[in-house]
């Protein structure tokens, strides 16, 4: 079963950021420029959160998930632009 993660992330090194953000183009959804919205499996997560984990530096970076239920999904707003990411734009790792 798939589940909604928002990731969010403050990475001070260009290279690692890169990095981070190659990952997350690659299986999630950009909404801004450090926040990503994802649909994962567990397994998904898992391997997505242990490779981001391998290129940060623990001492300086932040990468925040959050696992957010179907009610919390139902109440996201946008104010300006903006867009909805839906279930069916799962990118497969």
């Amino acid at each position: 079963m798939r589940k909604f993660y928002l990731i969010a992330f403050d990475i001070s090194g260009d290279k690692s950021r890169r990095k981070v953000v190659k990952l997350l183009e690659n299986s999630a959804v950009r909404v801004q420029k450090s926040v990503f919205e994802a649909w994962l499996t567990d397994k998904q997560y898992i391997e997505l959160k242990s490779k981001i984990d391998k290129n940060i530096d623990f001492a300086t970076d932040s990468v925040r998930y959050y696992n957010l239920c179907q009610n919390c999904i139902s109440n996201i707003k946008v104010s300006g632009f903006g867009i909805y990411t839906e279930k069916e734009e799962l990118i497969v790792l």
